[in-house]
Order: structure tokens, then sequence, then C-alpha cells
């Protein structure tokens, strides 16, 4: 994986978080961490929950046509990490 893989995907994976209605940044340092590459911010700091997973999911597929599941965002943990398992699986290409 380059890094120029890494941060198209991680601005895709931004751009689904800053879309998401149910769950978000609650801070300008939370939205600044999110906004860094070099930073990280979990999924349960942004308060996401099932809702807010399956709308992650949705604006993936519908605008990027990522396919993610639920289990992905879990598993992922955070940002850095949901970037980095769709480079490495192939997704998004």
């Amino acid at each position: 994986m380059t890094s120029s893989e890494f941060l198209a995907m991680r601005e895709r994976v931004v751009a689904a978080i800053m879309s998401n209605p149910v769950a978000g940044p609650e801070s300008q340092a939370m939205l600044d961490r999110i906004n860094d590459p070099g930073q990280d911010c979990t999924f349960e700091e942004l308060g996401f929950d099932s809702l807010a997973r399956m709308e992650f999911c949705i604006f993936l597929e519908t605008e990027f046509g990522i396919a993610v599941t639920s289990g992905d965002v879990e598993a992922a943990a955070a940002i850095n990490a949901m970037a980095v398992r769709l480079v490495e699986t192939g997704r998004g290409r």
C-alpha cells in the first residue's frame, strides 16, 4: 500500500464521517484530529452506534462504490485502520 492510496482512501472515510447525520465530531479538536492523517480518531469517540455505522456504510457504497459492513467498522475501530483495511482488501478501486 502506498501513502497516496492510504491518503485517498482516508479522505473517503472522512467524507463518510462528515456526512453522517447521526454521529460525528463534537469539537474543533476532534475535527482537527479527523482531518490530520498523522492523528487518528476512533468511531467510538465519534459516537458511532449501530445506526451511525449503517449510515457510514451506505455513504461509502452510494458515493464511492465501496462495500463496507457494520462489522468492518467495528473491526477497524478507527479512521486510519479503516482506510488501511479498505486499501488492503482492494475495495474502492
